[in-house]
């Protein structure tokens, strides 16, 4: 199998105008912008009157929409590259298509070339709640997808003004996943102190000590939230699913989920990482924990089973158990967990699994937050496989199956070292 790997850097307007300028110029995820040398005290304190400047920076990932590709981050902006030469073509707004004020950088795709995503959005008394969203795939009549988007169903927030950070959602064949963790973003935060003092989006975070973790269902068609299944567990932070499915009449999750409320990126700044070898080990020990779970999520609820658990699944350990106030408590099964040992982001085999019953899910482990090996993963067996050397980096894994592969794992995993 022959490789061909192009890097570029993809010529977005935060980009661009941090080139021209030498500087910062839009504030992105952890970095604020960096003052104009040439404005005195005066123009600088009058520029943050004019409203937030959201960054295009798209550096998480690239997916297709109708028959173009886009790289994407978690703002409402997406950029149009050329997959051959890189080149960036265009870009492109989702907030003209659909009611969202950001989506995820990790959209699901069915086999036709559809695309589900998720984002925050003002619902009902201008509360906060969460679209997903569908764009069609390529038209024959050649018209843009984009035109034909449209929100699928809202869901609510647990907190009015407080949304909860999303980085990804799972979605299996008849059903979506939305996880909203106690990781929350302070609106009058980032309204006021950003657009006033500026800041980050870090600086925008804070944690919901007490609302642990909740499970949304939502039906894909008829597209409905399934408002009488309240699922709860205690609290985790969440970045990555790595699939969903349907067996039996109950939804199996598996997430790479780190420990408690306290939001994990707090020690992931440059800085920190940049410590001597023990101090990082020192941090990584203060940080949320990290751990594969899978969660069971039953579709059928009985109220007359209150305190029974309600997973009848042969193969996994994990419960739900009915409350007398009708919310159902999950605790789940560990696939994989290690001290200070993280399995992140997860791939499979996309399409063939995705959505279904699977075996193998491949990601970066990392070491006290540092990547040092790849290591695939029998989500059944709770086997692993490890690729590691000394001084090695990795990067994320990205698995290829093999052209005809019939066989789940009949493939590569594709990964760029740092030496």
């Amino acid at each position: 199998m022959n490789v061909v790997r192009v890097i570029r850097f993809i010529r977005t307007d935060a980009y661009v105008r941090a080139m021209t300028e030498n500087r910062v110029v839009i504030t992105e995820f952890g970095t604020a912008a960096y003052p104009d040398p040439c404005k005195n005290i005066f123009s600088r304190f009058f520029t943050y009157f004019k409203g937030i400047e959201v960054t295009d920076n798209c550096l998480v990932n690239i997916y297709p929409i109708g028959e173009d590709f886009y790289a994407v981050t978690e703002t409402n902006y997406i950029t149009k590259v050329d997959p051959d030469s890189l080149e960036t073509l265009k870009k492109v707004d989702l907030c003209k298509y659909v009611s969202v004020n950001g989506v995820t950088a990790h959209p699901h795709t069915e086999a036709d070339g559809t695309v589900y995503n998720i984002g925050n959005c003002f619902g009902k008394n201008m509360s906060l709640a969460y679209n997903i969203v569908k764009i069609p795939p390529a038209q024959k009549d050649k018209s843009d997808p984009f035109e034909r988007s449209q929100v699928l169903v809202q869901l609510p927030s647990s907190e009015r003004l407080k949304p909860s950070y999303i980085h990804s959602f799972g979605m299996t064949d008849d059903h979506f996943v939305f996880v909203e963790q106690p990781v929350k973003i302070n609106l009058l935060k980032f309204l006021s102190a950003w657009s006033v003092r500026g800041a980050t989006y870090m600086d925008c975070f804070e944690s919901n000590e007490s609302m642990g973790t909740w499970f949304h269902l939502a039906t894909k068609d008829p597209a409905a939230y399934l408002s009488s299944h309240k699922f709860r567990t205690s609290a985790f932070n969440l970045f990555h699913h790595i699939n969903a499915y349907e067996d039996e009449g109950f939804i199996v999750v598996d997430l790479c989920t780190w420990k408690g409320h306290d939001f994990v990126y707090n020690y992931l700044y440059l800085a920190n990482l940049r410590e001597e070898w023990e101090e990082v080990k020192r941090a990584a020990r203060r940080a949320p924990q990290p751990e594969v779970r899978r969660y069971v999520l039953p579709l059928d609820i009985h109220r007359e089973e209150q305190g029974k658990n309600l997973v009848s699944l042969s193969y996994t350990t994990a419960t739900a158990v009915l409350n007398k106030d009708g919310t159902i408590w999950l605790e789940p099964e560990v696939l994989f967990s290690g001290p200070r040992q993280a399995f992140e982001f997860p791939q499979i085999n996309y399409s063939l699994c995705r959505g279904k019953k699977y075996s193998f899910a491949y990601g970066l482990g990392l070491n006290h937050f540092i990547p040092d090996r790849i290591v695939k993963l029998n989500v059944q067996t709770k086997e692993t496989w490890v690729w590691q050397e000394d001084e090695c980096y990795p990067s994320e894994p990205l698995f290829v199956p093999a052209p005809g592969a019939t066989e789940e794992d009949d493939g590569r995993t594709h990964t760029h070292i740092t030496m």
